[in-house]
């Protein structure tokens, strides 16, 4: 993103997916960055596995919520929730979307067709089964930091902030393995 301060950043995925934690960390990073930072949420069903979205605006004067075609970043911790937010990416954007699919009321789905809906939004896509990687740093629970490692770089924010942000926001006991799981991110979002 080079020196513009200004990144509309929306995260989707499913309910214990660590969405909004991802979203705090997010914020967090711009407060130890003095960046203003702007944020919304929505997650009414989370805990039954249903949709959870969080929109973080870095550096803007506008209000919490991401115009449709203008969010710079979308990180889709689940892959149908990537393509139910994709419209909200502009031209050029940057995805980063799990391929590891959260199977839902017992519906499947092929997950390349969801991922060419993506495509057709941005062709700036960084896919895998980061379900996978994150248990291979440590535990699935990371997933949310693992992915955040991966978009950091598309950021206007130093890898200094969201480490020092990760360790104000996570309990201490989980603190090192996430630490772990975003500095593999960051090495495989490069």
């Amino acid at each position: 993103m080079g020196n513009n301060k200004k990144c509309d950043i929306i995260i989707a995925g499913v309910g214990g997916q660590g969405v909004l934690l991802c979203s705090d960390i997010l914020g967090e990073a711009c407060i130890i960055e003095g960046i203003p930072v702007k944020g919304a949420e929505v997650h009414g069903m989370s805990q039954r596995g249903g949709s959870v979205e969080a929109h973080v605006r870095i550096g803007g004067i506008h209000g919490p919520r991401i115009p449709v075609g203008r969010a710079d970043i979308l990180i889709a911790m689940e892959p149908l929730e990537g393509a139910r937010f994709s419209y909200y990416l502009n031209d050029g954007a940057f995805a980063v979307v799990n391929t590891a699919a959260v199977p839902l009321l017992g519906q499947s789905y092929q997950v390349n067709e969801i991922l060419d809906i993506i495509r057709n939004k941005t062709s700036n896509l960084i896919t895998g089964d980061f379900s996978k990687a994150a248990i291979e740093t440590g535990s699935l629970k990371t997933l949310n930091i693992f992915m955040l490692g991966i978009a950091s770089g598309k950021t206007p924010l130093q890898k200094e902030s969201f480490l020092a942000a990760i360790k104000k926001s996570v309990k201490e006991k989980f603190v090192e393995m996430n630490l772990e799981a975003f500095k593999s991110g960051t090495d495989m979002g490069k």
